[in-house]
């Protein structure tokens, strides 16, 4: 009788994978009516290529959803949400919060459910297209081979997905037949290094039948390729060498009931050399499909800008985000994030991450989310180092107020005689790219008169401002990097672009930091990474930066080369939601992320007033061992007792 509960609820899997669509998406509408089964959905190449579909539909696309989506911006300190209520209690605001729990956990992508998809479900959606594609007769042999081969990563990330969250998990290398006993359902969670081998092994069965650039972009627009596949394969081995799984010794006594420890706690320096090795790798392969660091031409664009150089410093980062198709973008999202109409979810980062320009703004829903006050003091001085140890920039006067001038050399970002706080000033041009402050420029194109020679609008965030009340930045910044240069104020407008998941930028950092972990003290292959990155945005590389430094030396030792590295990385990819997974796998989320969260005085109306740091709650936000790895639900737990719960939960 148990047998046959068991195999009943088998089939009522299948039954739901093929006849509920996933993700909010209709792909895989393919199943008879009278008579349910796989066989249908591989009746044909066009069932099929639903079917293919239907595995990519999981990918979480940053720019979709509603709240939720945003989540791994805003469980910590990247970006802030309003107090506006329909934020402030999202899963992604609770987990900030601290709220995590094991009785209903927010973001679950364990089992589904609170803001989170079952990604084990993603991957039995992958398992029965690759046990069943052999089945269509009107494919052609290179294309099953292709589509095979996606559909063995598309397994692959979504294992990776779930290791990045929750460290040791199940392997489901293949769906357990109806037939199977109740102990063959009770899956373990396996070791982290058992897990990262198993992801790199999918990834170099699919790697060579995946084509090094999509055919036609229109119509493939973030299929994979090879070199999609061997940057994830990189990233894959740079975690399982990186200081979280890497001889971490808070999980010491992590084992299941077969008594196996389930996260190594001895140091392997061969995990970098193999992660090393697969960066660069997969930096070649890059570099074969003509992908490049990306750089804004004003002269070759769909509109010629007549933009000076430092503005278009600034769109060098802005737009390696916002173009499509750029050649600094190995992977994007496949999901058109721009509706025009109100309250469409596709486009529901930007519309709440956009700046409130024109009094029409503040009725669609803009400036619920902004970015944190921490943000502000990450970016480098203009001569490319941090702003507390740049000995030509007064750190100690950094929140008193100044008016610009033509004498600074800051008016083309603050206009002429505008008084904002003195953080603002003489930074590297990232910090204009990704930040919108009070009386900064926000560069949009219908805010230039003149071809972009100068702009007409900048941000008004005092009390009295168009940009104050409900919609006005807690913290008092904005992350304009994610807003596209084309997007339209006055009745938000989103823009049609695709959120970069992976970009080359990327791939030099983490060779850079991989290649500083292999060598007893930093030498000029280390530097050489990073420097390509710097010189794109206008800065000397590392060593003559930090000659400005208080600690000139710094660059040469290893310790020291390593936070420089890091915090390279958090500035590059910063608002790209790169920062959530980096400071987990670092383990400096514990150190960093207890903190209570501080913003400009946004009832202030005078610059005196409005610059001067209040908190903005009276609770400290605490981040313990635990929280770097998300918990299973107690329900999970009892329905297989050979799971263990996460560590610390």
């Amino acid at each position: 009788m148990k047998n046959l509960i068991i195999n009943l609820i088998k089939i009522l899997v299948i039954f739901i994978i093929l006849t509920i669509p996933v993700s909010s998406c209709d792909w895989l509408d393919v199943v008879p009516d009278n008579m349910p089964s796989i066989d249908d959905a591989f009746s044909n190449r066009a069932s099929a290529e639903k079917s293919l579909f239907s595995c990519y539909s999981y990918l979480l696309d940053p720019m979709n959803g509603c709240f939720y989506q945003p989540g791994f911006f805003t469980t910590r300190d990247e970006l802030e949400y309003s107090t506006h209520q329909a934020i402030v209690m999202t899963p992604a605001a609770m987990i900030a919060k601290g709220e995590q729990n094991i009785n209903n956990p927010y973001l679950n992508y364990w089992s589904g459910g609170n803001g989170g998809i079952n990604m084990f479900q993603a991957i039995r959606t992958c398992n029965i297209f690759l046990e069943e594609i052999h089945q269509p007769r009107d494919i052609q042999e290179i294309e099953r081979k292709r589509w095979t081969a996606e559909v063995k990563f598309l397994k692959a990330y979504y294992h990776f997905f779930m290791l990045q969250l929750y460290g040791p998990i199940p392997l489901i290398k293949e769906n357990l037949p109806i037939s199977a006993s109740p102990e063959e359902v009770m899956v373990f969670r396996e070791p982290v290094d058992e897990c990262v081998a198993y992801i790199a092994q999918l990834i170099d069965e699919a790697a060579p039948d995946l084509p090094l650039v999509v055919p036609v972009p229109v119509n493939e627009d973030g299929r994979i390729t090879r070199p999609v596949a061997l940057a994830v394969k990189a990233k894959v081995l740079a975690w399982g060498a990186s200081p979280l799984f890497n001889g971490n010794t808070d999980y010491s006594e992590w084992r299941d009931s077969r008594g196996k420890q389930l996260v190594s706690d001895t140091y392997s320096k061969e995990k970098w050399v193999e992660a090393a090795e697969a960066i660069r790798n997969a930096i070649n392969v890059c570099h074969e499909a003509k992908h490049k660091l990306y750089q804004y031409n004003k002269f070759t664009s769909a509109q010629t800008y007549n933009m000076n150089d430092s503005l278009v410093l600034t769109m060098h980062t802005r737009k390696a985000v916002t173009e499509r198709w750029n050649s600094g973008t190995i992977w994007s999202s496949a999901i058109s994030p721009a509706k025009i109409e109100y309250n469409v979810p596709l486009n529901i980062l930007q519309r709440i991450t956009f700046a409130p320009l024109y009094s029409k703004d503040l009725y669609n829903l803009v400036g619920y989310s902004c970015a944190s006050f921490n943000m502000a003091e990450l970016f480098y001085t203009n001569n490319g180092i941090p702003i507390d140890e740049d000995i030509h920039w007064d750190y100690s006067s950094r929140y008193q107020p100044r008016t610009s001038t033509f004498e600074d050399k800051n008016g083309c970002y603050i206009p002429i005689g505008q008084q904002t706080a003195s953080l603002h000033f003489d930074r590297e041009a990232r910090f204009y790219a990704n930040l919108g402050f009070d009386r900064g420029y926000f560069e949009l194109a219908q805010t230039t008169n003149n071809g972009g020679a100068s702009f007409n609008r900048y941000l008004g965030l005092r009390q009295g401002d168009i940009g104050s009340g409900s919609n006005q930045s807690i913290t008092g910044y904005f992350p304009k990097k994610l807003t596209a240069f084309e997007t339209r104020g006055d009745h938000y407008q989103g823009y049609d672009y695709r959120f970069p998941l992976f970009r080359l930028s990327d791939l030099y950092l983490l060779y850079s930091e991989a290649l500083n972990e292999l060598k007893d003290a930093p030498d000029n292959e280390v530097y050489e990474w990073i420097d390509y990155v710097r010189a794109i945005v206008g800065l000397p590389g590392v060593v003559d930066s930090w000659k400005n430094s208080r600690y000139p030396a710094n660059p040469s030792d290893k310790n020291e080369m390593r936070k420089i590295i890091q915090r390279e990385r958090l500035i590059e990819l910063a608002f790209e939601g790169q920062r959530f997974w980096d400071m987990r796998r670092w383990k400096l989320a514990e150190s960093s992320w207890s903190y209570k969260p501080v913003g400009w005085n946004r009832m202030g109306k005078l610059p005196e007033e409005y610059y001067s740091l209040i908190n903005l709650t009276t609770d400290i936000r605490k981040y313990s061992v635990r929280d770097y790895l998300w918990p299973i639900s107690i329900s999970d737990l009892r329905a297989n007792p050979n799971l263990v719960q996460t560590y610390g939960w």
